[in-house]
């Protein structure tokens, strides 16, 4: 599970690539022939996305300047399993059940579930961040306030345990990104110059001869070694298999 927030601006644009009525795809992993595979697990509306959003954010206070995120989007994506076409199904709509319980149905724009693209399915789980202002009794939109921190940090245990309810066992929604919460690009590179470091520490006392068994045990180990010497010099960063999965989220 990841979170995206969006400004006014980009909201015509992300809620057409949701429902691929946009032409032109920056994710060259989209399959137009298997887009017909997609579905909305929101509620049907007499009008569009667009003008439910519009409609909706005029029932709200909103503050009127431009860096104001009016859109949220979770990814929830389909954990590596072998489940039937049958438990897939029931997996996305047990995720929207606990999403908008969370975040009210009425604030729902779009939730897509998306099976054109290589990789596992996700859903794209979009809507307007409002909570209550206390001060006035009166709804407002706070990305803010409402993915709080506390909120990134217990989100991923919670949908967890929501499906171990649904499913009677876990069925693998914590992983190192997400066990300790919704951790930031900047917190997994910090935790993979870690594991880099390990690696250093771990052969900086064997002498070459213990240091060609333990090669020679763990042939893999070689690679990590020559990766984390060079992000020692600066001559690479680290982790780049991060920075490449955050491309991709971006651009589902």
């Amino acid at each position: 599970m990841h979170v995206e927030k969006f400004q006014k601006s980009a909201v015509g644009h992300m809620l057409r690539h949701y429902s691929r009525s946009s032409t032109n795809y920056s994710n060259e992993d989209i399959d137009p022939m298997r887009s017909g595979l997609n579905y909305n697990l929101a509620p049907e509306r007499e009008q569009s996305s667009i003008c439910y959003y519009k409609e909706r954010l005029s029932q709200v206070k909103c503050q009127n300047r431009a860096d104001v995120k009016t859109l949220c989007d979770w990814v929830i994506t389909l954990p590596k399993r072998d489940f039937t076409e049958d438990q897939e199904k029931c997996f996305f709509q047990s995720a929207y059940a606990f999403m908008k319980e969370r975040y009210g149905e009425k604030n729902v724009i779009s939730a897509w579930v998306h099976k054109d693209e290589s990789g596992q399915p996700h859903m794209h789980f979009s809507f307007i961040p409002i909570c209550l202002d206390k001060k006035k009794n009166i709804e407002k939109v706070s990305a803010k306030e409402v993915l709080t921190r506390n909120e990134l940090r217990c989100i991923h245990q919670e949908m967890s345990n929501h499906m171990e309810k649904t499913f009677g066992y876990d069925i693998g929604i914590l992983n190192g990104a997400t066990a300790g919460g919704n951790k930031t690009i900047m917190e997994l590179k910090t935790k993979g110059l870690e594991q880099d470091i390990k690696v250093l520490e771990k052969v900086k006392r064997q002498s070459l001869i213990d240091m060609a068994q333990t090669i020679k045990k763990a042939p893999n180990v070689l690679s990590d070694i020559s990766k984390a010497v060079k992000i020692a010099l600066g001559k690479e960063q680290s982790p780049p298999e991060h920075k490449h999965n955050r491309a991709h989220e971006r651009s589902r």
